[in-house]
């Protein structure tokens, strides 16, 4: 009978293992010192080694043949090759998954461990997924975890870690076994390849180590499915009959049309997708996935090994590509497509919602190209804006209304003409000062007055006492003052405003003021008249219209004030 690809070249020596050379370092010098501990605990994804790193360390600790200050078993004593046969009475292998129960430890691993090894110098228990162990089972294993016999070595192995109980673990040395990477994957089934007669291309091989997300076991079944095919030379054409086929050339051409929102191209390609039966879900999660390595890439190119699955020609791709967008764009992309891929399914045109994520961000401004403001979010909005005000059109009411306040301080108000003067969505950097900031504090709280009046009582008792970077810092004379601010949405709202009105991005830090501190610049904003209650009073509560406020008018002043404090009568 043929063995399987992974069971026929399983590792029989420390340098065949491939991967985990941080465990592999620390477990041979234990082994050539003499120093191992009682039990082991190995975790990790499927298919990268563990049972394989567990059966080496019993073979290691067990060789008739190895020397002092050597790690590697010799594979040629009756130790080592009874295990190979699967056969040596003082090495048990045990499967918790069909094995849960408290009788089947007791039976299996607490009567077995009392007594000496028959031939070997250690008695060793391998127990594969130990986390399918019941809670009495693993109090059973506590016990003599605790107080282990001298000639016995326990090596647990598991895939879900947290399932484990901390009283197991922390009785343990544990090790953590990572995924594979490309590059070691594909020289293992290179070498694999070789040793079988067979070749097969590159291309080949970096779709299989692709497809297998690191596992080398998955990897070897993969390559055992394709050599099967009895070819004795193997291109992607042949092994795309069982290998999925990558479309990741097609998702970097979608992006450079998105790069250059090309709006066309983009719908063209996904129909052309459709019409050849790709699988528009795997297409997406493909996109999503590229799009992510483009992220780390955008952030640090120490990030690629994150990626693992990405061949020479996929990094260039990416790196020119990444060149391209701004991270914030590429964030968006993902989100986009996030969502438009859970939507394939249920759409009556299966292409529809990945098309309406093209026209989405395509027809929107990038990241680089506006400001932080919730009413820049809409182009179209900003579009009809434009377009109104070609044709002569009168301004929105709210610009109308900015443009037409006053202010008795005798502060410059921003008007119309320069707000449109101003270069729509440019944000030119952190360079605004602070003496350019208190001096066009008051007319801030103006434009603020539209966004949160409330607001606007609490700044004017406050003061911008740095900007460190893009961030200023205001100082409150009172704790509520700084926990009112520092709330996510007042927050939200008071950067955006600020955004807009100085035309940079600025994030907010509040300060809590010593009780005795003394300030002209708050003096002056307290002393000038109220910025937000003259304009919003009705005229027969304002006493410029009718002298003071008279005493059957108080309940309606009180309201007025409930109103817009946001407050609420409590007593």
């Amino acid at each position: 009978m043929n063995l399987a690809i992974y069971r026929k070249y399983r590792p029989q020596k420390w340098a065949d293992l491939t991967g985990q050379n941080h465990i592999k370092v620390t477990l041979k010098n234990e082994i050539e010192t003499g120093k191992t501990a009682h039990a082991y605990l190995f975790t990790g994804p499927r298919g990268i080694g563990k049972t394989t790193a567990a059966r080496l360390l019993a073979k290691s600790l067990n060789c008739e043949n190895r020397q002092e200050n050597q790690s590697e078993p010799c594979n040629k004593c009756n130790s080592c090759q009874e295990l190979l046969a699967g056969n040596d009475l003082d090495i048990l292998e045990i499967d918790a998954a069909s094995h849960t129960g408290v009788d089947n430890v007791r039976e299996n691993i607490i009567e077995n461990a009392r007594f000496t090894p028959v031939k070997r110098k250690y008695k060793v228990f391998i127990i594969d997924e130990v986390h399918m162990l019941s809670i009495s089972a693993f109090n059973a294993l506590l016990k003599i975890l605790e107080e282990p016999p001298a000639h016995a070595i326990f090596i647990l192995a598991t895939t879900e870690i947290h399932k484990v109980p901390a009283t197991i673990i922390s009785r343990c040395q544990r090790f953590d076994f990572k995924k594979i990477n490309s590059e070691d994957l594909i020289k293992r089934l290179a070498w694999i390849c070789q040793q079988e007669g067979v070749k097969v291309s590159n291309e080949v091989l970096n779709d299989i180590a692709r497809v297998s997300e690191g596992s080398l076991r998955d990897a070897e079944s993969l390559l055992g499915q394709v050599l099967s095919l009895g070819e004795k030379e193997i291109d992607r054409e042949t092994a795309s009959l069982i290998i999925p086929s990558t479309n990741y050339k097609l998702v970097a051409e979608l992006i450079g049309y998105l790069a250059y929102k090309n709006i066309e191209a983009g719908i063209s390609l996904i129909n052309k997708l459709t019409e050849e039966g790709i699988d528009l879900i795997q297409f997406s999660d493909e996109l999503i996935e590229f799009l992510r390595k483009m992220v780390l890439n955008k952030i640090s190119s120490g990030l690629k090994d994150f990626a693992m699955d990405m061949d020479q020609e996929m990094e260039k791709n990416i790196i020119d590509l990444s060149a391209k967008f701004e991270i914030n764009d590429l964030i968006k992309l993902i989100n986009l497509f996030s969502l438009k891929k859970t939507e394939i399914k249920s759409a009556a045109i299966s292409q529809l919602p990945l098309e309406i994520a093209i026209i989405e961000y395509c027809d929107r401004p990038s990241s680089a190209n506006i400001l932080p403001n919730k009413k820049n979010i809409e182009p179209e909005n900003e579009k009809k804006e434009k377009d109104s005000q070609d044709k002569g059109d009168p301004p929105p009411q709210g610009l109308q209304d900015n443009s037409k306040r006053d202010l008795k301080s005798g502060a410059n108000n921003t008007t119309l003409k320069n707000i449109n003067s101003k270069p729509k969505g440019k944000n030119r950097g952190f360079n605004v000062s602070l003496d350019e900031i208190k001096n066009k504090w008051h007319g801030f709280l103006v434009k603020l007055q539209d966004e949160n009046a409330s607001l606007v009582f609490i700044l004017k008792v406050a003061e911008p006492l740095e900007i460190a970077g893009n961030v200023l810092k205001i100082g409150f004379k009172y704790s509520f003052h700084c926990q009112r601010v520092n709330q996510a949405k007042v927050k939200e709202s008071l950067e955006s405003v600020l955004a807009d009105f100085f035309g940079t991005k600025l994030a907010i830090e509040p300060v809590l003021l010593d009780k005795d501190y003394e300030s002209d610049f708050i003096r002056e904003q307290t002393s000038a008249d109220e910025v937000v209650l003259v304009d919003e009073l009705p005229a027969s509560l304002d006493p410029s219209q009718g002298g003071p406020v008279k005493d059957n008018n108080q309940q309606e002043l009180i309201d007025q004030l409930v109103k817009t404090f946001n407050g609420k009568i409590v007593s």
